[in-house]
């Protein structure tokens, strides 16, 4: 049999030559994938890289396109707002100057209603004495008429002029 220690010396020899072996095959690969591999490994990530590079500044760029019209928009809704306001303050203005002017203007008419009312109440009142003036004299005529048709004692006269007054008085009051 075998000593032990030599079976292990021959073990530990082939594994380190196994060791040595892979060690060697990986660099003899690693050599051949930098000459054959490598540099289009490196120029796809490169262009991977430029290309993500360029998608992010796209991206920041539209992002800052983006700001700028919401910026603009909101300037916009802003002006269309005071605008707005505007409007409505012309709006308001203008109606408190309509409200003004209709408010002067019905003034106006009715001072002129109340001065055409009160010279139509002064012809009417002038109206009124000359009727009264008329319907005095008539009565005065008239009973003068019958007094001097009648030479009457005093009693009779005052009851005569009475009934006469009476009469043209009822009379007065059918044609008014």
């Amino acid at each position: 049999m075998i000593p032990s220690s030599v079976l292990l010396a021959a073990a530990a020899g082939t594994l380190l030559a196994q060791v040595a072996t892979t060690i060697l095959a990986f660099f003899i690969v690693l050599w051949i994938l930098k000459i054959f591999a490598w540099k289009p490994i490196l120029n796809m990530i490169d262009e991977r890289r430029e290309t993500i590079a360029r998608e992010f500044d796209t991206i920041d760029a539209r992002q800052a396109k983006l700001e700028s019209q919401i910026k603009d928009y909101e300037e916009r809704l802003r002006q269309i707002d005071n605008e707005a306001r505007e409007r409505q303050n012309k709006a308001i203005e203008e109606g408190k100057r309509t409200a003004t002017e209709l408010l002067e203007q019905a003034r106006t008419q009715a001072d002129e209603i109340r001065r055409k009312a009160e010279g139509d109440i002064k012809i009417e009142i002038e109206k009124a004495r000359v009727e009264l003036r008329n319907s005095m004299s008539r009565m005065t005529i008239e009973a003068t008429r019958r007094l001097i048709k009648e030479q009457l004692d005093e009693e009779r006269h005052a009851a005569l002029i009475g009934t006469v007054l009476d009469e043209l008085a009822a009379e007065e009051q059918r044609r008014g």
